[in-house]
């Protein structure tokens, strides 16, 4: 997919001096203390700088587009810089004080860079059919109700069947077959004879099981799964460890006793 660099790079122009420009409206109404005026004025400000993200990440997709392996190239870039609104508060009485922009490193959406340079999407659908085997393994079965069962993919009620019938669909040997599939679909480089260079490990496995749960606030006792978007960010992490990158424990800080 051809694209016209130069003037997607324009757009972030324009797109910075709207955010510049409601930036200011933004100060004004908060050196006149209009708070009818601030809110609406940040509510402009929001819209602005989501463009203006927008615009600077269709730029980072059209270089990545002209690489030998645009989804190796977005991976491997993994985050791309953005900004966002800061407020910053006076410290004695925690009133508003000033507004910024701030830069961040937000993680690419790899999903939408494929439909954006209109590449084959196959290991986004083959990852979320990776999610309902991953829920099935955490999933009794025979305590699902009908009415659960209805709201779910029409490849986890027929899962679901299969592993009532004694079919193992979510064993490891299952899992570790589908996530190499996807691995091959998004990136697959030759080893000269055919195969992926890029293999997936038991490092993976664990990484993606560990990923795929997270403590239900709302519910007692509950562990809940991800959703096909969250996972989607899981599976960008495990292409980024084909291709070299370590996986990491992040420890929770904990407060020392005076």
């Amino acid at each position: 997919m051809a694209t016209n660099r130069e003037a997607l790079e324009k757009t972030v122009e324009i797109a910075q001096a709207g955010a510049d420009k409601a930036l200011e409206l933004v100060r004004k109404a908060l050196a006149e203390k209009d708070l009818a005026g601030y809110s609406k004025t940040m509510a402009s400000l929001a819209d602005k700088v989501k463009t203006l993200n927008e615009c600077k990440c269709r730029v980072e997709y059209a270089k990545f587009i002209e690489a030998e392996h645009p989804i190796i190239a977005a991976v491997t870039q993994f985050y791309i810089e953005t900004i966002k609104v800061k407020e910053s508060r006076d410290k004695n009485d925690g009133s508003i004080n000033g507004v910024d922009f701030e830069k961040k490193q937000s993680r690419i959406d790899l999903e939408k860079f494929c439909d954006f340079a209109e590449l084959d999407k196959t290991w986004a659908y083959d990852s979320a059919k990776l999610l309902a085997l991953l829920t099935l393994r955490e999933t009794d079965v025979y305590a699902i109700k009908p009415s659960e069962l209805a709201k779910k993919s029409y490849y986890f009620i027929h899962q679901v069947r299969a592993k009532k019938e004694g079919e193992t669909p979510d064993s490891n040997t299952q899992i570790v077959r589908l996530l190499q599939k996807i691995i091959d679909e998004a990136i697959f480089v030759d080893n000269g004879n055919g195969q992926n260079a890029y293999k997936c490990t038991n490092h993976d496995l664990a990484f993606i099981q560990d990923a795929v749960t997270k403590i239900d606030t709302k519910e007692k006792c509950t562990i809940a799964m991800l959703n096909e978007r969250q996972f989607k960010t899981v599976m960008m992490s495990v292409f980024a460890h084909c291709l070299g990158e370590a996986y990491k424990v992040k420890a929770a800080k904990v407060k020392r006793e005076a």
